[in-house]
């Protein structure tokens, strides 16, 4: 249990010194076994954290929950940017992206609780990572939809009702509508800002018809029809598999 400051600090450095450890790691010449050993290092490291994280909150220590969730949240961007690397080796450019996403999504999160060079440049390197790696994708899918409210992910009352505030952080958690039901599916569009990046073209016809890889932009070998207009094929919906407990 964290009852002294200096245990903290001492929890903080291994932390700092872990971080630092992957500078080594997230290039895209470094092996993949290696690279896969460093994420089985990440998970172990991540158990060590959850429980000093569990600690904090059976005393009701809001700051320090706070900052190991800021760890957690740290640790699993880096773990996810490992794995866009190793997807993009494998060819597996949809996860490869996917993961990038992740890596950043964590990242939003831990800078809301503490933003530092380290962090800020994490940030730049994934954004310099998009840029150089992936295509400009323009349009973004969106699928709109009726949904029922749900419940607040802290107290698990009916959001509606609770006090909490979504996409808050509290005692080690951040606040989100779970246990939401999908009423009716509204329409789909191509959006410049869209709820989930993840949402993307992975195929398109050209305009004679030839089915095109978005990331590739190799030909498939299937021919479409197109004589109602241009045809793609993409992701309009994803469920969050980001570790937020």
């Amino acid at each position: 249990m964290i009852d002294k400051e200096n245990s903290f600090d001492e929890i903080h450095n291994n932390f700092c010194n872990f971080i630092d450890s992957f500078g080594n790691y997230i290039i895209y010449t470094r092996s993949t076994e290696a690279q896969h050993q460093k994420i089985l290092e990440c998970e172990k490291y991540l158990e060590t954290i959850k429980y000093h994280k569990s600690q904090a909150v059976k005393i009701e220590n809001e700051r320090y929950a706070n900052q190991f969730f800021h760890m957690q949240c740290m640790i699993n961007a880096l773990k996810s940017f490992l794995f866009m690397w190793i997807q993009l080796k494998d060819n597996d450019f949809e996860n490869s992206w996917k993961s990038l996403v992740d890596s950043q999504d964590y990242l939003a999160i831990a800078l809301k609780i503490n933003g530092y060079e380290g962090a800020l440049n994490l940030r730049n390197s994934l954004k310099s990572a998009e840029e150089f790696l992936f295509p400009k994708w323009g349009k973004y899918l969106s699928c709109g939809f009726i949904e029922t409210v749900g419940k607040c992910s802290i107290c698990h009352n009916l959001f509606t009702i609770c006090d909490h505030i979504e996409n808050e952080i509290y005692m080690g958690s951040i606040c989100q509508r779970i246990d939401r039901k999908i009423v009716e599916i509204d329409h789909l569009a191509l959006v410049n800002d869209p709820r989930d990046r993840r949402c993307i073209t992975i195929k398109m016809s050209d305009e004679e018809g030839h089915e095109i890889d978005s990331f590739t932009l190799e030909k498939t070998g299937k021919r479409l029809d197109n004589s109602k207009g241009r045809n793609f094929e993409g992701i309009v919906f994803c469920f969050s598999t980001l570790d937020l407990l």
